[in-house]
């Protein structure tokens, strides 16, 4: 019992100590000066910093005390509260820092007892503590407003009571300043973000045919030769969301999935982003008109072009006969619809027999054998993408044994369902590639329903936003 008692007085001892202690800084506390702005009123002061925004001190721009003291709470330190107003109403998003721009610290300071706590919209963003600042400019907070308007901050300075402090921090001083930065958020083109991937990452020099391909076995990509950059394989971390209700908004409920067939090499010069829906649209004719004249007159290029761009539903604008429910796949708005390139494809029809043709022989066929195009903005995928889809490294096939499982399985382009293709057989404009459900390569006649992905180009000026490309984090465009 005699022991308990002992340890109960000693205990209590300590913690009268404790509060003592406390007490005593707090009537013996020294200055500790802290100068946001040297201001001589208590107005806002309020900092035009751009075109973009305004920084707003608010409740005066002074933060000077002699009586800062050791608290339980931050919120009962000394604060200041300041708001960034981004001005800009096109849908530019802000970048900006929040820096502690220490012109003078005492040694003593640099101590994890002083504290600061910053706050967003009564939110803790930010915690941290004196002992690693230095003199000069400290970023204690990055972030990028997305939307017009106003968000607001407070920032708490602060001894933590909570701990036993160093009465040495008594008299000493801090001087400094809060300082904001802003600037419209610096984007990269989509092009230059594949491009970028395609440089950074492990290679390894792939064979097919005779040809040395570059691989990025990182990321996924290839150089096809033709100063082009293709996804390759299973499943590469190409997702990216499109045709989307609300881009300021971006998630699977309010936008689709398309996939990035990678940046291709356009006539002008530069690259441009090609992106394919994910998920299929079901059963349309490749020529309903029977026109016999390929592509460019094909029902299947009238509908994209036209009643897919529009949203149509009901009989098909270019042919009554044919029905174009378009009201749930079809292009959601004009921000989309301005997204995409006016494009000159190349539709020469394969002429070498796919017996003994590889992902190089088909493109040659498409770029080289002839000299028709078509202007257009939506078409559907070529028979070199889904050559080229698949790890050539696991695949040595031909294109006519692509239904071998190491080529299938190891190509990302195939789906469940078959698939028309833009390209058709030697000349006979009767005769289109599909891609079956086992992955091979056939033909068929253009009067046949089979299912297909809408393929576009996007502008090269396009930007990118963020994510990182896969399937739970799809890239994101900046689109207004």
């Amino acid at each position: 019992m005699k022991n308990k008692i002992n340890k109960f007085i000693h205990s209590k001892y300590l913690l009268i100590s404790l509060i003592v202690l406390l007490v005593l800084l707090v009537i013996a506390t020294g200055t500790y000066a802290w100068f946001t702005w040297r201001s001589t009123s208590n107005t806002s002061l309020t900092m035009n910093i751009g075109k973009l925004a305004d920084v707003t001190f608010n409740s005066g721009n002074d933060i000077s005390t002699s009586t800062l003291a050791p608290v339980y709470n931050y919120t009962d330190g000394e604060k200041t509260t300041f708001s960034i107003n981004n001005k800009d109403t096109t849908g530019a998003s802000l970048d900006y820092n929040i820096k502690l721009n220490i012109t003078s610290i005492a040694n003593e300071l640099k101590s994890s007892d002083l504290k600061y706590v910053l706050l967003k919209d009564n939110t803790i963003v930010k915690e941290g503590n004196f002992s690693t600042m230095v003199v000069g400019a400290n970023t204690i907070y990055s972030n990028s407003i997305t939307s017009s308007g106003t968000t607001n901050f407070t920032f708490y300075l602060y001894i933590d009571g909570n701990i036993e402090n160093n009465l040495n921090m008594m008299n000493k001083s801090l001087v400094g300043s809060i300082v904001v930065e802003a600037q419209e958020k610096q984007y990269e083109t989509f092009s230059t973000v594949i491009e970028n991937l395609m440089s950074d990452g492990e290679y390894e020099t792939v064979t097919n045919n005779g040809v040395d391909y570059q691989y990025n076995t990182v990321n996924s990509l290839m150089d096809d030769n033709y100063g082009n950059i293709r996804y390759y394989g299973a499943n590469p971390n190409n997702y990216v969301y499109f045709n989307c209700d609300d881009y300021s908004n971006q998630s699977a409920s309010t936008c689709e999935i398309w996939r990035i067939l990678g940046s291709f090499f356009t006539p002008s010069g530069g690259n441009q982003v090609r992106i394919i829906r994910n998920n299929v649209i079901n059963n349309f004719k490749w020529d309903s008109l029977a026109n016999v004249c390929g592509w460019p007159d094909a029902g299947l290029q009238h509908a994209l072009n036209y009643d897919y761009i529009d949203k149509n539903s009901g009989a098909c604008s270019f042919d009554s006969t044919q029905t174009c429910d378009f009201s749930s796949t079809g292009l959601k708005n004009d921000a989309t619809r301005n997204t995409i390139s006016d494009f000159e494809w190349l539709i020469n029809p394969i002429t070498t027999e796919l017996i003994s043709a590889y992902p190089n022989d088909i493109y040659e066929n498409e770029i080289n054998s002839g000299t028709t195009t078509w202007t257009g903005r939506v078409g559907i995928m070529y028979l070199s993408d889904y050559a080229y889809a698949t790890d050539l490294s696991k695949c040595s096939n031909v294109i006519a044994d692509y239904s071998n499982s190491s080529c299938s399985s190891n190509n990302w382009l195939k789906s469940s369902s078959d698939e028309w293709t833009i390209s058709n057989y030697n000349n006979n404009y009767e005769q289109i590639y599909y891609i079956g459900t086992d992955g091979s390569i056939n033909t068929d006649n253009f009067l046949i329903e089979h299912n297909f992905r809408p393929t576009l180009y996007l502008k090269s000026e396009q930007i990118f936003q963020g994510g990182t490309g896969t399937l739970a984090d799809p890239y994101q465009l900046v689109i207004r």
